[in-house]
């Protein structure tokens, strides 16, 4: 298969480096180009070099708390200059469903920070601010400073009978100390509470990214991220490919284990990938091979072949093309047996060779 095509079966190849390949590159944020207040190594210039040969950049977020201004505000102090049209944000897809569906009588709870506000005045919604003022809608979105009031008015306005939208579900965001709550953990509370799901908008919904694509002029897509259940199972739903970059929430491991529908298109390091092809792994009987790497799976793991010796994916850092085969053949295994995964858990995180 070629970069023309997107399969969650398993991985495809180009011959031509990403940024050249595909027109628009539909970047996650968080794990991806920053974490937190930090910029991932390696990020600012690989976007620089993806724009310097035609590619264009639309950053898709699920984070609803900061405008889209906000946003390309801390992207270009982070070396990535941006206006706030290259900027989508889950704020903007869930106050999109809510203009959808509105009437006169549509009253919105704004439960989430400033970006969720804006998002929803700017579609001509009418914004309250209490369970008392009756509305039709509670739209919950991230904000680090919610606390037990804003969850409390959340609660009685659903209770109410008001509609509950989510901006997303993620149950943790990276940090640069780490992993930390997400809306989908605050989410989680009003839902405990209520005993009522929320509809969410953000990923892995398709329409977030249909929307990103729309506004970037995009014909042809590419989805990178960092996280499996979001980035890439969007990327899947919405029919574009996708990139799977290391440096934020899933690592080796978890790509490894992946479900057919959060399976990548395209594995990388970190987004220096754009700049480079991708070869694709083939099936040699038994083993997948990918250029010199040869990988199949045995007793739940993951085997590497390097010349006569066989080893664990676990017991040994692994190079790019090692990574691409091994996960070929965690996945063809996988599909064969009809289950997500046949691996067994292995706590032993595996590490790429450095480069």
């Amino acid at each position: 298969m070629t970069e023309d095509g997107a399969s969650g079966a398993t991985l495809i190849g180009s011959e031509r480096p990403l940024q050249e390949a595909f027109d628009v590159a539909l970047l996650d944020l968080d794990g991806v180009v920053y974490r937190g207040a930090q910029d991932v190594p390696h990020a600012a210039d690989a976007v620089a070099t993806a724009r310097e040969v035609g590619m264009g950049t639309m950053f898709v977020t699920n984070n609803a708390a900061r405008s889209p201004q906000t946003v390309a505000r801390h992207l270009t102090d982070l070396a990535v200059p941006t206006g706030p049209e290259e900027v989508t944000t889950a704020a903007q897809a869930a106050a999109a469903l809510v203009a959808s569906e509105a009437d006169a009588q549509t009253r919105v709870l704004a439960i989430g920070g400033d970006g969720l506000r804006e998002a929803l005045l700017a579609e001509g919604l009418t914004v309250v601010d209490s369970a008392r003022e009756a509305p039709t809608v509670v739209v919950q979105g991230f904000a680090p400073t919610l606390g037990w009031s804003d969850l409390a008015e959340a609660v009685y306005a659903i209770n109410g009978g008001a509609t509950f939208i989510a901006s997303n579900t993620d149950a943790t965001l990276p940090t640069e100390r780490g992993m930390a709550p997400g809306n989908g953990s605050l989410v989680a509370a009003v839902v405990h509470a209520t005993g009522v799901r929320p509809r969410s908008t953000g990923k892995p919904q398709p329409e977030i990214f249909q929307q990103a694509a729309e506004r970037s002029g995009a014909r042809r897509p590419l989805v990178v991220g960092d996280r499996l259940n979001t980035d890439l199972a969007g990327a899947l739903a919405a029919g574009f490919p996708g990139l799977h970059v290391l440096t934020g929430v899933d690592g080796i491991n978890e790509v490894l284990r992946a479900a057919p529908c959060e399976r990548p298109n395209f594995l990388a390091r970190d987004l220096r990938g754009l700049a480079e092809a991708h070869p694709q792994p083939l099936r040699t009987g038994s083993m997948w091979t990918c250029r010199g790497a040869i990988a199949l799976v045995r007793d739940g793991r993951v085997m590497l072949h390097r010349g006569e010796a066989e080893l664990a994916f676990g017991d040994t850092r692994v190079s790019m093309d090692e990574f691409r085969a091994g996960a070929a053949a965690a996945w063809d295994a996988s599909d064969a047996s009809g289950t997500d995964t046949v691996l067994i858990q292995d706590e032993r995180p595996v590490q790429l060779i450095s480069d």
